[in-house]
């Protein structure tokens, strides 16, 4: 079953290179129209939660190894020879994004950040006076706000690079699964708090959409269900 959701899987992340212009060499677009993007991102997040579950699955004939905190490095005596390395492959993440809750962080400090101004178009009138005489200074920024397209050029690389991670993924599962267990032995020899919990969250996982609008979306809860299948069931009296 992991098999079928895998190839199905990959068939779905060959559409979405076409869709993006990155073709068979894996190359990454610089930018892409918007709405593009945003049709992109509608299916990127559901198939990457989709093989998060599968790698889970995966991953439940591997035994737990004993997690050994790594030894920190004084970076002050490793020295570059000046040398500089090639891109590395972007790596799959394999945690689920957490939901955010307001009333769980009441001591998070709110944005400083200024108000946005309304969507109006209209020329805005600014005054300043600069050593007033009598006749202030008439300072007038006429430029009207920016009205956004769904035509309008955005950056692409972040997307590109996701798309190529989970290619990555979906081609070397063991790699994943080998991932996912030592994720999970870090997890569990961690203190209480956000660190300790497992990297796929309870209840429904990113991505699922009641109505289903595109076959990752199926595929997405036939994964959900069988990584919450009991590996173990108990015998029956």
């Amino acid at each position: 079953m992991t098999e079928n959701y895998r190839l199905a899987l990959l068939r779905v992340v060959a559409g979405l290179f076409v869709s993006a212009g990155m073709g068979s060499n894996e190359t990454v677009v610089e930018k892409l129209p918007r709405h593009l993007r945003n049709a992109i991102f509608l299916i990127l997040r559901p198939a990457e939660s989709a093989t998060r579950r599968i790698v889970a699955v995966v991953s439940r004939h591997l035994d737990l190894p004993v997690y050994v905190a790594p030894l920190k490095r004084d970076r002050s005596k490793n020295k570059g020879t000046g040398e500089k390395r090639g891109p590395r492959a972007p790596q799959f993440c394999l945690i689920d994004p957490r939901k955010y809750f307001p009333e769980l962080h009441p001591n998070r400090q709110k944005s400083h950040r200024k108000p946005k101004p309304n969507g109006s178009t209209e020329p805005q009138i600014q005054v300043r006076i600069a050593g007033f005489d009598g006749a202030p200074d008439f300072v007038i920024w006429s430029e009207p706000k920016a009205v956004l397209t769904p035509e309008d050029e955005v950056s692409a690389k972040a997307l590109c690079r996701r798309l190529l991670a989970l290619k990555l993924a979906l081609e070397d599962m063991p790699k994943q699964a080998n991932r996912y267990v030592r994720e999970v032995a870090k997890r569990k020899a961690a203190a209480p708090g956000p660190k300790s919990v497992p990297p796929l969250r309870m209840g429904l996982p990113p991505g699922y959409r009641r109505k289903h609008i595109h076959k990752v979306d199926e595929i997405l809860w036939d994964c959900h269900c069988l990584v919450r299948q009991d590996p173990h069931p108990p015998d029956k009296i």
